[in-house]
């Protein structure tokens, strides 16, 4: 996987579940980046990105390539269109964003899942060079996923291919919906929703999890086993399906080592991989991933 084409500048926006991020990216390196919480309605969020990304635009002047945004849903790269987009995005994919980056910005414009940027960052610029057979699985709001064979991100006929690995049932002892509308996935035990949901107080996060479990405060050691199980029977159901050599950890949840290291144990302890073991990664920057990503739809290279 070679870049071909580096010494471009983009502007990208990363859909997050939580928050948005623009960037200015060169060379691949951010130059300039601003956040914003999700706006209430989608055409909201979309007014937003528009007058903040010309504003950063303006403050980092020169040519740009285009305009790339991530999204939280299943996306037709080939036709730039969301095919569906559930929950704060609601009704992105009855816009014709194509149209809407030319009227705002002016710029060529492509899209992708935030999943499958993620991965692209990393393998273009990050952990990840190199990799050839490899799934990542990002923790945050949700939890992404995107898988990477032979050199090649697979995608699908249906464009989902990998994508809904945050969906795969780990647990069929509870009923814990997800936001899906299945029962018991893995987002369902390890987004940071769900923990605000197990721990029964809207404003718990992962940073609270971390310090009590830290503490030894009994809660958090019921809430930690929980969610360090469902890690990792998902991503050990991940990494054989997907027959890889390589797990790559990204997104902020990424950053609490206890349970990440958790997670690996129980993975290699319960793998079934005869050709040997398997490898972990981990993102050195996992709030750039996507952002990296979507600038190297730009780099002309070839995933």
């Amino acid at each position: 996987m070679v870049l071909k084409n580096n010494r471009v500048r983009t502007l990208c926006v990363d859909l997050g579940g939580s928050r948005v991020k623009i960037a200015v990216v060169e060379d691949g390196r951010v130059l300039a980046s601003e956040m914003f919480a999700v706006c209430a309605t989608t055409a909201e969020t979309l007014a937003t990105v528009a007058v903040k990304g010309r504003e950063l635009m303006s403050r980092h002047g020169g040519s740009f390539a285009g305009l790339a945004v991530a999204a939280a849903g299943i996306v037709d790269e080939a036709n730039r269109r969301v095919v569906i987009c559930n929950g704060k995005y609601a009704g992105l994919e009855d816009i014709d964003l194509v149209s809407w980056a030319q009227r705002e910005f002016a710029l060529d414009f492509r899209i992708v899942n935030d999943a499958r940027a993620a991965l692209m960052g990393e393998l273009a610029y990050g952990c990840a060079k190199g990799e050839a057979d490899a799934v990542i699985v990002i923790l945050g709001t949700g939890v992404g996923v995107s898988s990477v064979s032979g050199g090649h991100i697979v995608r699908g006929r249906h464009f989902v291919h990998g994508l809904l690995g945050g969906h795969i049932p780990v647990n069929f002892d509870d009923d814990r919906r997800c936001t899906c509308g299945g029962r018991n996935c893995l987002e369902a035990y390890v987004g940071s929703w769900a923990l605000k949901e197990m721990a029964g107080d809207p404003t718990y996060d992962y940073r609270s999890l971390e310090q009590d479990y830290a503490a030894g405060d009994a809660r958090a050691k019921t809430l930690f086993g929980t969610v360090s199980r469902a890690l990792g029977a998902g991503t050990l159901a991940l990494a054989h399906m997907f027959d890889v050599e390589t797990v790559i950890w990204s997104g902020g949840v990424s950053r609490f080592t206890a349970l990440i290291d958790e997670a690996q144990r129980l993975v290699l302890e319960n793998a079934w991989t005869p050709w040997g073991k398997i490898r972990f990664l981990k993102a050195a920057d996992p709030e750039a991933s996507v952002t990296l990503g979507l600038h190297a739809l730009y780099s002309g290279i070839e995933f």
